[in-house]
């Protein structure tokens, strides 16, 4: 089965609702036009796509929450499904009532279809410290696979949000890979990750004068990466000095890792694509790594050539770590 998937990375300004909104309808339609004539299934943003992340408090945030179904983020996936008959994920910060007077926090995607209705609705399980500062609290239910009907055909998907891949706070234990053996437990089909993922170049001891540095980098004109070609897809790994064209491919090789546990379920031959929508851009004192990609893990019994492990494994492009962009290819399940 082949999927027709537009990743969108974006750099939204923190708090600037209306024009993030208008660049990620802007990238999400430019890609697809470029595209020509692909009958789009799925539309995938970042966690917090039009919102920002870097919130400092609850009443920082509080303008910018959104009860499910309602507000700007649902209004775009909904307006972007109703026109192009697909799905779109996309990631927001969620108001929960739990009262008339009290409600929760979450950092939540949700997967809108052709009709635009919410069919999902997932909550971040695995908190990163900015959520908590902000006021997130985790999701109760923990991570989920569900159905998906797309073509006419019901896949096993998942969501989970950017640090959902680490180990449990940090503490957990790397090698349990929670994230990971859930997907290869569940069997799972899809596996989308929206994120808001740092680079590696960034560092929480940065000075005043690396935000500086890096802030004037991103100051600097680039024009949107619409890669919707395969010949497209030729990028080179960061270098110095700091190139945002180039991928973090330090961060992209942890993302595979972390997905380990669907490379060792070796009892069936089995497609599983695995979509990660990141973020790009300087937030604050925050750097986010971009370097959005689409890949298929493939099951079975790994082949041995020339002394070396070959695993059935395909990438079908990315964009840049530090660009605002969209990404369109074929993915097969």
């Amino acid at each position: 089965m082949k999927l027709n998937i537009a990743v969108v990375q974006l750099n939204p300004i923190l708090g600037q609702l209306e024009k993030n909104y208008k660049t990620a309808l802007k990238l999400a339609e430019l890609g697809i036009e470029r595209a020509k004539n692909k009958k789009l299934d799925l539309i995938v943003f970042p966690e917090m796509a039009i919102t920002g992340y870097n919130f400092k408090s609850k009443l920082h945030v509080e303008p910018f929450l959104e009860i499910a179904g309602t507000g700007k983020t649902y209004e775009l996936a909904k307006s972007l499904s109703e026109k192009y008959k697909c799905h779109t994920l996309i990631g927001y910060p969620e108001k929960f009532p739990i009262s008339e007077t009290a409600y929760k926090i979450y950092n939540s995607a949700m997967l809108i279809d052709a009709k635009g209705k919410i069919v999902h609705n997932y909550r971040k399980t695995f908190l990163y410290e900015t959520d908590e500062v902000w006021g997130c609290d985790e999701s109760p239910e923990g991570f989920q696979a569900f159905d998906m009907e797309i073509q006419g055909r019901k896949l096993k998907a998942t969501i989970g949000i950017c640090m959902d891949l680490n180990p449990y706070k940090f503490e957990a234990d790397f090698n349990d890979f929670e994230f990971g053996t859930f997907c290869a437990k569940e069997k799972v089909d899809l596996v989308l990750a929206p994120m808001a993922w740092m680079n590696t170049s960034w560092s929480a001891d940065w000075s005043e004068k690396d935000v500086a540095e890096f802030t004037e980098i991103y100051q600097q004109p680039l024009e949107f990466e619409v890669n919707v070609d395969e010949s497209q897809s030729q990028h080179s790994t960061a270098t110095q000095p700091f190139d945002r064209k180039a991928i973090d491919e330090k961060t992209k090789s942890y993302w595979r890792l972390r997905l380990y546990p669907i490379f060792a379920a070796r009892e069936e031959k089995r497609n599983v694509l695995v979509v990660y929508c990141n973020r790009s851009g300087v937030e604050d004192n925050l750097m986010y790594a971009g370097t959005s990609n689409i890949v298929r893990f493939g099951g079975g019994l790994p082949i041995f050539r020339d002394e070396s492990v070959v695993l059935d494994y395909e990438e079908y492009g990315e964009l840049g770590q530090g660009t605002e962009g969209v990404l369109v290819r074929e993915g097969i399940i």
